[in-house]
């Protein structure tokens, strides 16, 4: 009886927030549908307006890594030569990712994993990077396939059996070579095992990773006539920020200090997450696009801890609010986010133009 009458005596807004894990899931899968829609819609309109780089993607410039070249040219194909075809392939992609997400929480076990999946669908700062676009087509295809193949990584690192280990070093081998982000990981993984002359965990590592990166990286220079003009191409939109020698000691500080003061302590988490914010050092002094730290947000929500309680006791609202990693992930993704545009407004359109 006294559960129903404290039930009753909920406000409206308070009933509501009772049930936010499947509101933010229905709201985040629902914007993604509209924008779909929008796309075409805005385009049937006006045929002249850019798709953004859904466009470029189909038309393929070779400026990607060899394996996002090669998953590209399959899916023009499978596009049957319609750019529309080509979008929604993009849309498909970002959703797959959002889904897989959902079993990276649950391998991990994150508790209230419905609620944490929601915000993660509503986080502003992903939507703003893989889905809208104020000027064009949002998606971002390749950052999707790099994505995917970090997912798969992160669904099977948790779990024990050396099978296991080998799939894990085997997708985060396919996530570096789909889009450098976690190259760093190859040096800081080979010198932990090194230093802790852990033999056993090196040969795993070295067996999942090293052919995978050979024929992917290396193996390209002996049959790829323009192979070098990948690395040539980013490098020249890179002189136009910084020289390189800024961006390389850029990468060297960070690795060194995290070499001393952090390596030893560091679990493989740690380790691939850092070796993405080296990475996109170097790549944001090359071609400033915020959106390089959105995978930071993946290790804010897998990080899990809480950080203060507030009672809010309103007249039309009584509520225990738990200020944890993933609210904080949440607030920083907003100021994320008008940094962004800060950066589109004045950094990348006068480059661009």
């Amino acid at each position: 009886m006294e559960n129903k009458i404290t039930l009753e005596e909920k406000s409206f807004l308070e009933k509501l927030l009772d049930y936010k894990a499947p509101i933010f899931i229905f709201t985040g899968i629902a914007i993604r549908i509209f924008m779909l829609i929008f796309y075409y819609y805005i385009h049937v309109i006006d045929p002249s307006r850019s798709w953004g780089d859904v466009e470029l993607n189909f038309i393929p410039l070779y400026v990607y890594p060899p394996l996002s070249m090669l998953l590209l040219e399959i899916f023009i194909v499978l596009s049957f030569g319609s750019l529309e075809v080509f979008t929604f392939w993009a849309f498909f992609f970002d959703m797959l990712i959002c889904l897989m997400f959902y079993f990276v929480i649950k391998s991990f076990k994150i508790p209230k994993k419905e609620y944490v999946f929601g915000l993660f669908l509503i986080n502003p700062f992903l939507f703003l990077n893989n889905v809208f676009s104020l000027d064009n087509c949002g998606y971002h295809i390749t950052d999707s396939f790099f994505f995917i193949f970090l997912f798969l990584a992160l669904i099977f690192y948790p779990k024990k059996e050396i099978k296991y280990r080998y799939l894990f070093y085997i997708f985060l081998s396919l996530s570096i070579v789909s889009k450098w982000y976690t190259l760093p990981t190859v040096a800081f993984f080979f010198i932990k095992y090194l230093i802790e002359k852990d033999w056993r965990e090196m040969k795993i590592f070295l067996i999942s990773v090293v052919p995978l990166l050979f024929s992917f990286l290396i193996l390209p220079f002996f049959f790829w006539e323009d192979y070098i003009n990948i690395y040539l191409y980013w490098e020249s939109l890179g002189a136009e920020f910084a020289p390189i020698y800024f961006r390389i000691l850029l990468i060297a500080i960070i690795s060194i200090l995290f070499l001393i003061f952090r390596l030893k302590k560091a679990d493989p988490i740690e380790i691939t997450f850092v070796s993405i914010v080296t990475m996109v050092s170097f790549m944001f002094f090359s071609v400033p696009f915020i959106r390089y730290f959105q995978p930071l947000i993946f290790y804010g929500i897998l990080k899990t801890k809480e950080f203060f309680t507030i009672n809010l006791d309103l007249k039309f609202i009584k509520r225990r609010i738990i200020f944890d990693n993933n609210l904080l992930v949440f607030y920083l993704s907003i100021l994320a986010c008008g940094l962004a545009y800060l950066m589109i407004i004045f950094v990348l359109e006068p480059f661009w133009y």
